[in-house]
């Protein structure tokens, strides 16, 4: 009996190590790609028949079963932040404090990559930088890793960028500066990266080149981008996101942010370098199947502006300050201009004319105290019975806009404005607005309101159709043309 059970213990060890090493070496498994994890944890919802449950792990969700109230769409937007922000990197953990190492978004394809000048085909997937960046700084002492690199180079959300005319939103004020200042006197950085069903699907239509587009919408093809589905493919997702510049890196503030390392284009001196910056605003568009008008989730670092009935964060706020006073400032070439403390103010200059200064801002639309506010404290205290140093616990929810009803893809090219059922479009504020990225038009505009104005790319040699709906992306806009093609009437 005993001879019989000793065999039976060591077939087992042989077979398991055997499984194991057979695992260990299949293809799939070579890739640092961080495996799945077994925690996960029900989601806030009104009523156990919609709870959503949550997954720790790196599969972006590709939809939900069904939407049916505001808090699953707010579980469903915590779903997308926690696996877009899982590490790349195996041997990380989720939010390790002082990681500078990417999460799954950053490794997304730039916006100014994918839409190249003269419309030209663009880096294949992975690619960070931009061919023509890496080219102009060829020169320049601080090198660029055209996979590695991350190149931040708006200062505004709504900048136009001057090397290559790239505009990352078409948002109002367009009459104004619109930078931000911090309270530790840097300015704002952001980006916008677009993932692979994105790319996939530009790539697959020729969508990189404006004259294609415009090609496409002739041929009676309207712009429809990938959709996600439960349990399927992700869909076409959008990611922009605001840094915040990090000034003495040895504070344990630091340590209650996403952190990452960049190189900046500065505008007003036209040269690179390399910086440390955290993430303080983070904007997620996702088109599913259900949602074939996208998901609009909005994320933010918790310390950013005051909170109804919170407490003051122990570092200060990031973009306010109870002791605000007004500031003169000295413009270049001559010339004041007063910063005051009126809050969510833009700026009475442009950085090219000054250095930034703190720009006082408040939240002018309270986060939604029936399901934003406690989704937000069980995800928050599930993040920190998971993994009790990442600083993820550190970053909320602001709102979700989704739609009650389906209003599904057109089958024909459409002028823009999509006819938009706007009763439909529900969320927990009237207006949803990113103190960092809508900071001065909190009052103005929800997301939908602008971006349901989105085209293709403008082609001045077939103009007629240059407001054809671009399915509420403002990035596909970006595409460009060749030169030649533009002075032939098509």
């Amino acid at each position: 009996m005993k001879r019989s059970l000793a065999f039976i213990i060591i077939t087992c060890t042989i077979l398991f190590t055997s499984q194991f090493i057979i695992t260990a070496f299949k293809p799939d498994n070579v890739s640092k790609q961080r495996p799945l994890t077994t925690n996960s944890c029900n989601c806030y919802a009104s009523t156990p028949l919609y709870n959503v449950v949550i997954n720790f792990n790196n599969k972006v969700p590709g939809d939900l079963p069904a939407f049916n109230n505001q808090s699953q769409a707010d579980c469903f937007a915590w779903q997308e932040f926690i696996t877009l922000n899982w590490p790349i990197d195996s041997t990380k953990s989720f939010g390790a404090p002082r990681d500078f190492s990417p999460v799954g978004w950053e490794k997304y394809m730039p916006l100014e990559v994918l839409f190249q000048p003269n419309g030209v085909k663009p880096s294949p997937w992975g690619t960070l930088v931009s061919p023509q960046y890496a080219a102009r700084f060829k020169t320049q002492n601080l090198l660029m890793n055209t996979n590695n690199t991350k190149l931040l180079t708006f200062t505004t959300k709504f900048a136009v960028d001057s090397n290559f005319r790239l505009s990352p939103d078409q948002a109002a004020p367009s009459d104004k500066p619109n930078w931000l200042g911090a309270q530790n006197g840097t300015n704002l950085w952001y980006e916008i990266k677009l993932n692979k069903d994105y790319y996939d699907f530009v790539i697959k239509n020729g969508y990189y080149n404006a004259v294609t587009q415009h090609d496409s919408v002739q041929n009676g093809v309207p712009l429809n981008f990938p959709q996600g589905q439960y349990n399927g493919p992700v869909g076409a997702i959008e990611i922009k996101a605001a840094w915040m510049e990090v000034d003495d890196l040895s504070s344990p503030k630091w340590e209650r942010y996403k952190l990452s390392r960049a190189t900046v284009y500065d505008s007003a001196t036209g040269k690179l370098r390399e910086t440390n910056v955290a993430l303080v605003g983070l904007h997620i568009l996702h088109k599913t199947q259900n949602q074939p008008t996208w998901v609009w989730a909005t994320f933010e670092q918790i310390d950013n502006v005051p909170e109804n009935g919170q407490p003051a964060p122990p570092y200060g706020y990031n973009f306010n300050s109870s002791n605000c006073t007004s500031r003169q400032v000295s413009l270049n070439g001559g010339g004041t201009a007063t910063v005051g403390c009126a809050p969510n103010t833009s700026p009475p200059y442009y950085l090219s004319q000054a250095a930034p200064v703190p720009i006082q801002i408040t939240r002018s639309n309270a986060i939604d105290q029936s399901d934003a506010a406690p989704i937000n404290d069980s995800m928050q205290n599930n993040i920190k019975r998971f993994y009790p140093q990442s600083v993820f616990q550190y970053y909320q929810l602001v709102d979700v806009i989704w739609s009650q009803t389906l209003q599904p893809d057109k089958t024909k090219p459409i002028q823009a404005p999509f006819p938009l059922n706007t009763s439909a479009m529900l969320s927990g504020a009237h207006i949803v607005a990113n103190t960092t990225m809508e900071s001065y038009v909190q009052n103005t505009l929800t997301c939908y309101s602008c971006h349901k104005y989105s085209t293709i790319a403008p082609f001045p040699g077939d103009s007629v159709n240059n407001n054809v709906f671009g399915d509420f992306s403002f990035a596909i806009s970006a595409a460009q043309y060749p030169t030649a093609k533009a002075k032939k009437k098509r």
